[in-house]
């Protein structure tokens, strides 16, 4: 399976340093780490199955908004939004409800964030994306090609967590049966090649926008969105509405001021490397003056 890594807090060879854990978990959030662990675990087992026919992409925010998608799968059967989760506890999918079990209560409650809105929104957004990219480009013009739709996969990766499912408006596959979902996605009719899943790639991750007609100086305007199909501020959308995301769905590109939890995780993690250099540096004295 081919991976496209488009974070930037993972090194070539896919790994996260100490410096770059502790950046993204200030500008994403406690639980960031646990969901980059929760793709490299997706990743491992479906390239177990999936061959090099299979391009599988991290990470990529859709341009023209400032929406992350963790993972987006483009096969010869069809493109998938992979969302994997780390989540902990016993959770029921029921239609559109997302519930978790209250061990207090005896009973499922209501759990936030909606895990099944949240993957289908993303889903969503890469379809209506990809739609007018394509059309933008030409590649739809004079021809019976249409563009697939984007099924939405949440995928949980924790295999302690346990999951009841009766009709959920989703694909969810848990954690011991990932191996099973990618052996029948084999299965399918492929419905794209080659050169379709090579077209996608680029528009997800180097889009080739036309350039825009040049116009007087007078006439321009303060700020001007760059693509037709974007508003200047908003979330891409084809009808020039903004898209209602769950918050989890949101990484902002650039900094934000540091929140007061914030600031405790980093003086908790500057204290504890002190801590290891000077234990390092004591042993390193004691060596040169027993040597």
């Amino acid at each position: 399976m081919n991976v496209i890594e488009h974070s930037e807090f993972r090194d070539e060879e896919g790994v996260i340093s100490l410096e770059n854990r502790v950046r993204g978990t200030l500008q994403h959030g406690l639980s960031w780490y646990g969901l980059m662990q929760a793709q490299e675990f997706v990743t491992h087992r479906l390239g177990k199955t999936l061959d090099r026919e299979h391009t599988l992409l991290r990470n990529i925010v859709i341009p023209g908004t400032t929406v992350t998608v963790s993972m987006i799968l483009l096969s010869p059967q069809g493109i998938r939004v992979l969302e994997p989760s780390s989540v902990k506890g016993v959770f029921r999918a029921k239609g559109e409800d997302w519930l978790k079990f209250d061990s207090r209560g005896r009973r499922f409650r209501t759990a936030r964030p909606n895990l099944q809105a949240q993957t289908l929104d993303l889903a969503q957004l890469v379809h209506r994306y990809l739609q007018k990219y394509l059309e933008t480009q030409g590649y739809l013009e004079g021809q019976d090609y249409k563009l697939p739709e984007v099924e939405a996969v949440l995928v949980i990766a924790n295999p302690r967590t346990h999951l009841d499912s009766a009709r959920p408006r989703i694909r969810i596959v848990q954690a011991d049966a990932i191996d099973h979902f990618a052996a029948n996605l084999l299965e399918f009719q492929p419905i794209m090649d080659q050169e379709d899943i090579d077209i996608l790639t680029e528009a997800l991750i180097e889009p080739k926008f036309p350039e825009p007609e040049p116009v007087a100086e007078e006439e321009l305007e303060p700020s001007v969105a760059p693509y037709e199909f974007v508003e200047e501020g908003e979330v891409f959308t084809a009808e020039h509405e903004t898209v209602a995301l769950p918050t989890q769905a949101f990484h902002r590109l650039s900094s934000m001021p540091f929140s007061q939890s914030q600031w405790i995780l980093l003086a908790v993690m500057t204290f504890f490397e002190l801590v290891v250099l000077i234990i390092f540096a004591m042993l390193i004295l004691r060596n040169m003056a027993y040597g």
